[in-house]
């Protein structure tokens, strides 16, 4: 089902429910809620293996809306637009400037999100339409928020949470609006046949999620797989200032419907770490299983967030990713104002045939300088021994909220 399919329904049983209340409806519309969200970018990419450098200077505006409560129900819509402003020296995947480096942030202007909630009946939610969707640390399903234009999901999504500690969502996807805009001439939308279970118990120790994934691929049906996986995240304080961090996760994936018989693969993640006050330290294992000739695969995922900030690993190898990595961090205060200080350093090699594929050096900074405006400073440095090649990146970010 498409998402005017969706919207449509949606609004037929906002109308069922509310058509005598003409002078109701018409306050929620006027007394809604308005949403700006303005993000700069500069990013820097030194790639060996091409000759120019990228320079990708780019304006991200977000204009939202949301109405108040009708008998249970609001609607959000809100539009963006990308634009290079000043330098825009760079390969966006659809511009044709391919002696540049990749930076996966094309001019666009379309809407990001369309859909409707309805919160009437106690510890039920339903959302209807196309949405941004985030579970559990987005290794599966998450909306790409560091590029200039997230990933959404035309969906219906259901969640319930009538058992104590237990949060329970059942989601169905038609279509996944990917980072590369609504108008790119290949890569704008993948269809979907997706359904999406997911249940979370949360208790002292942390949080135990189960999943069952069961993605229809209609663009490429080769790669239909369905994921069954349990994540366990949570902390414990051992003194005043003092806290365990851990995380542990386990998935499978199989095809589906028609998907390649190749698919076959594990998912293993193993992460502990420390809090001190301001401080952070971590050390992690993750594993995207593969056998030469399938890789563990999460391609609705916030990738960015995984394997390094350079990006190397968005699909994974034939032979898999062992990827060991260890976090420094600090909460800071510069000037009453917060500053985030974040230094990862990862080691990357197979999962099968023991081959080293290179590390990478990722380091950040981000201060609030205003209510509402964060600055942010960033930097990889991929050095690569068998897989891509040596790429150093930067980037300078103004993020303003309102």
């Amino acid at each position: 089902m498409g998402m005017k399919k969706l919207i449509g329904f949606g609004l037929v049983l906002l109308f069922l429910q509310g058509t005598s209340a003409a002078d109701d409806l018409r306050e929620t519309i006027e007394y809604g809620k308005v949403s700006l969200d303005a993000r700069y970018r500069f990013e820097f990419v030194d790639q060996d293996g091409l000759d120019n450098n990228a320079t990708a200077s780019t304006l991200r505006l977000r204009l939202g809306y949301t109405t108040k409560d009708f008998y249970g129900f609001h609607l959000h819509l809100d539009l963006e637009t990308i634009h290079v402003v000043g330098f825009g020296d760079y390969n966006s995947t659809d511009n044709g400037k391919i002696e540049y480096p990749v930076v996966a942030d094309p001019d666009d202007t379309e809407l990001n999100q369309a859909y409707l909630d309805y919160t009437g009946i106690a510890n039920f939610a339903f959302r209807l339409g196309r949405q941004k969707i985030i579970l559990d640390n987005a290794r599966f399903i998450g909306n790409v928020g560091w590029r200039q234009n997230e990933q959404t999901f035309d969906a219906f999504k259901f969640v319930n949470t009538s058992l104590q500690d237990f949060t329970f969502i059942l989601s169905y996807f038609s279509r996944v609006n990917r980072i590369f805009g609504a108008h790119h001439s290949r890569l704008s939308h993948i269809d979907l046949d997706a359904f999406v279970f997911h249940v979370n118990y949360k208790f002292f120790l942390g949080g135990l999620s189960a999943y069952a994934h069961f993605f229809d691929n209609n663009n490429n049906p080769d790669n239909s797989h369905q994921n069954f996986g349990l994540r366990f995240a949570g902390n414990y304080g051992i003194a005043d200032d003092i806290t365990v961090l851990y995380a542990l996760e386990l998935a499978t994936q199989h095809d589906y419907e028609q998907g390649s018989e190749f698919i076959r693969a594990t998912y293993r993640f193993l992460e502990l770490g420390c809090n001190w006050t301001r401080f952070t330290a971590k050390v992690g294992y993750e594993v995207l299983g593969g056998d030469g000739k399938y890789g563990f695969s999460t391609p609705f995922a916030t990738l960015h967030a995984f394997n390094g900030w350079a990006d190397k690993f968005l699909a994974t190898p034939l032979n898999g990713i062992q990827d060991i990595y260890f976090l420094a961090g600090a909460n800071l205060e510069v000037l009453q104002r917060p500053l985030v200080l974040k230094l990862v350093y990862h080691d990357f090699r197979s999962d099968n045939d023991s081959i080293r594929y290179g590390s990478e050096l990722d380091v950040m900074a981000q201060m609030t300088v205003l209510e509402r405006l964060d600055v942010l400073l960033k930097f990889a440095g991929y050095n690569a021994d068998s897989h891509a090649s040596d790429t150093t990146k930067f980037w300078v970010s103004l993020h303003y909220r309102f």
